[in-house]
């Protein structure tokens, strides 16, 4: 009998652990979020299969040790971030899935979440606040910027046109000319995005480098421009983004964790970050992510084909 190990609780139900019984798997949980690379190391020993429902990291060392190991299945879509060591994978014949799209709705929701909160000022006109009377911004009539036209920038391009936006601006490392005609929106250089966006949202992935989203691109926002990001904490320049907010010239907010104390000095107004990273973090979410997972996982164990498969 085949085994599988599944890291992390968030993922794989009690439904979907009585199917892979029922398709004649056992499998063991390793119930931690980030295993290092030495409790990896000895959990995979003598599994076949291998749901990676944690934010740990399959290094080069962890697929050297493993001799018995035929599929990873990632639970989110950067799959090549989590696992670093997926061409020693791929030469040792061990195939790798992703779960896409899974928590685009989830991501573009939360998104659509900062971007009303923050131009509503819900914070500074609740019982965070103190203001009882403001005219606010609206996102109607707005032009907003999106950085990363995959499933998650899709979703919210397409929400923002239900709220009456006057132009829905993108740039992304593949032109999506069949969306610009269909949802109506343009494709425009980053700096014509920046120059020109009330909101910019950020939602490239990883692969496009920890500070993409530079000092240069922070100065060319205009006055009183809301940035959002809801991809990877560091895709933007943090200091350049203190030394923005801190002289009220822009407004900001964050999915993720950063710490520095003096972030937390600055008004509700300017300034809100998550206490973690929440936006993919829905049951519904979860539910279609471990769907994808199990499914991917028998198919590769029976030897079938995956439509998942990256590798």
């Amino acid at each position: 009998m085949k085994n599988i190990l599944i890291t992390d609780s968030l993922f794989i139900l009690p439904e979907h652990e009585q199917k892979l019984t029922d398709a004649g798997f056992s499998f063991t949980r390793l119930d931690k979020p980030k295993a290092t690379e030495v409790e990896l190391i000895e959990a995979l020993k003598g599994k076949q299969g291998y749901i990676l429902g944690g934010i740990e990291e399959v290094t080069d060392s962890v697929i050297a040790s493993t001799d018995t190991l035929e599929a990873i299945c990632f639970t989110g879509s950067d799959w090549r971030h989590f696992v670093s060591g997926h061409e020693l994978a791929t030469s040792k014949n061990i195939a790798i899935t992703n779960c896409p799209g899974a928590n685009a709705h989830a991501v573009a929701e939360y998104t659509m979440s900062l971007m009303l909160s923050m131009t509503r000022e819900i914070f500074d006109l609740g019982r965070t606040g103190i203001k009882t009377f403001k005219t606010t911004k609206s996102l109607q009539g707005a032009t907003v910027g999106i950085v990363g036209m995959g499933h998650i920038g899709e979703i919210v391009a397409r929400t923002l046109k239900t709220f009456g936006v006057k132009e829905v601006l993108y740039f992304s490392r593949t032109r999506k000319e069949v969306l610009e005609k269909e949802i109506g929106m343009r494709y425009v250089s980053m700096e014509e995005l920046v120059k020109s966006s009330d909101i910019v949202t950020l939602h490239a992935s990883k692969q496009a480098g920890k500070g993409y989203f530079t000092k240069e691109h922070l100065n060319m926002m205009h006055n009183g421009a809301l940035l959002v990001n809801c991809s990877f904490e560091e895709a933007v320049n943090i200091d350049a983004l203190y030394t923005e907010l801190s002289a009220g010239r822009l407004q900001a907010a964050f999915d993720g964790e950063i710490h520095d104390e003096k972030f937390k000095k600055l008004p509700l107004s300017t300034w809100y970050v998550s206490n973690g990273p929440t936006a993919y973090n829905t049951d519904y979410a979860n539910q279609v992510a471990s769907d994808m997972a199990v499914e991917s996982i028998i198919n590769l164990l029976n030897g079938k084909p995956d439509k998942y498969k990256v590798n």
